[in-house]
């Protein structure tokens, strides 16, 4: 399926746009918390999101991104592109890239990794901007730890392209700022993330340390006993006073100090969930 790839990269930044769009006066009309600022914080956000871009444009020339997609010829997804109907191929191949992202998010949350991923942290409301606001850093630690296990692996570039237009919508859809009709949000958190189950994930509460990693799908939380239900709890956000919050502070903090968030593990937190719900263990 090589004209996946055309078809992106046509269409990965009009189908961001029209979802912004969508997301921004869903979150207006029905906000889950009172409505969020814009000024500053979209400013930062937005900024950040830009450098990213910029940073995918001047480290990622295209020679080097067709070896990392090529990857290796004798790679599995290749030999499965080789051998099986593509739409399965494609199926396939987009779980396993969110089974990747789990595993790169759970990595950003580890030290040295945090004081990148930390700037997103800050963020001291969640709305879908906050979707966009990732460090740089950030983004070239995960293009090359992804990268190299894509290469490994042999994944079909179209492969990539489709999930590449597909996870920064979802970034904006989880963060979005919505309040879903509880039984809606029950029923879809049983197979994809929502912003209700993603806010637990940002929550200042050190209960909810570590858990719903998840970027697409629920079940690699499910599996690896990170899992934690929506909850209709107002939660509050941030770092507290060690959050960057403007443009510059957000783009020097990492380099400057790493803001303390130590992380529940899994097992602790499964051993919570059984003490508060027997029935849910």
């Amino acid at each position: 399926m090589p004209w996946l790839v055309e078809w992106a990269a046509a269409w990965t930044l009009p189908a961001m746009s029209a979802a912004f769009v969508v997301l921004a006066v869903l979150e207006t009309h029905r906000p889950r918390d009172s409505a969020t600022a814009a000024g500053l914080r979209w400013v930062t956000n937005f900024c950040l999101f830009g450098a990213v871009l910029a940073c995918a444009a001047v480290f990622a020339p295209s020679r080097l991104v067709g070896v990392m997609l090529d990857g290796w010829d004798g790679g599995p997804l290749a030999l499965l592109a080789r051998n099986c109907n593509p739409w399965l191929v494609l199926a396939v191949d987009l779980v396993l890239l969110d089974a990747l992202s789990y595993a790169l998010h759970r990595m950003q949350h580890l030290r040295p990794f945090w004081r990148f991923h930390a700037v997103h942290h800050a963020d001291e409301q969640v709305d879908l901007t906050t979707g966009l606001r990732h460090h740089p850093g950030e983004a070239l630690v995960n293009a090359a730890v992804g990268g190299i296990v894509l290469t490994i692996l042999g994944l079909p570039p179209w492969a990539a392209a489709a999930y590449g237009m597909l996870a920064p919508v979802f970034d904006m859809w989880t963060h979005v700022n919505l309040a879903l009709p509880p039984t809606l949000e029950r029923m879809l958190s049983a197979v994809i993330v929502t912003p209700g189950v993603h806010r637990i994930h940002h929550s200042d509460d050190p209960g909810n340390y570590g858990a719903n990693f998840g970027g697409i799908l629920t079940i690699w939380d499910r599996i690896c006993s990170t899992w934690r239900p929506p909850i209709q709890a107002r939660l509050r956000f941030g770092l507290g006073t060690a959050g960057p919050q403007g443009v510059f502070h957000s783009f020097i903090i990492p380099f400057r100090l790493t803001p303390r968030r130590v992380e529940v593990a899994a097992t602790e937190l499964a051993a919570r969930r059984s003490a508060t719900h027997p029935e849910r263990a």
